[in-house]
């Protein structure tokens, strides 16, 4: 099956994992069957505390429309996570703006981390 892209992805209306490509080399990965955030760093852009790692997603706000739980092409958005389950807050990455969104499945989804609450053998 050919790749799927989409222009708007509504977080609540769709399933499966999907890549936020951008201008910056960095990607981020949601997967909305839990929902669930992994950052994979470019070589240009600045680490964080949990990066190249499934996190649990809280939260997606658009900052050109200043909506909230829709990825858009054309739009910056704000990616709040939880990477300590025990701590009182949250940690947050801003996206340069976003230029494709496609479904990841197959080889691409199998090269990815361990999704959160999925075992290996799966199929991830």
């Amino acid at each position: 099956m050919d790749a799927l892209r989409v222009d708007e992805l509504v977080l609540t209306d769709t399933t499966g994992v999907w890549a936020v490509q951008s201008s910056s080399q960095t990607v981020y990965y949601v997967d909305l069957d839990v929902p669930a955030l992994l950052r994979k760093v470019g070589p240009a852009s600045s680490r964080g505390l949990a990066d190249d790692t499934w996190v649990p997603l809280i939260s997606v706000e658009c900052g050109l429309r200043h909506d909230s739980g829709v990825i858009r092409v054309g739009d910056r958005h704000k990616y709040l996570y939880d990477f300590d389950a025990g701590a009182d807050h949250y940690g947050w990455w801003i996206q340069r703006q976003v230029t494709a969104i496609e479904r990841v499945q197959g080889e691409a989804l199998a090269a990815l981390p361990i999704r959160l609450g999925k075992r290996r053998h799966d199929g991830q």
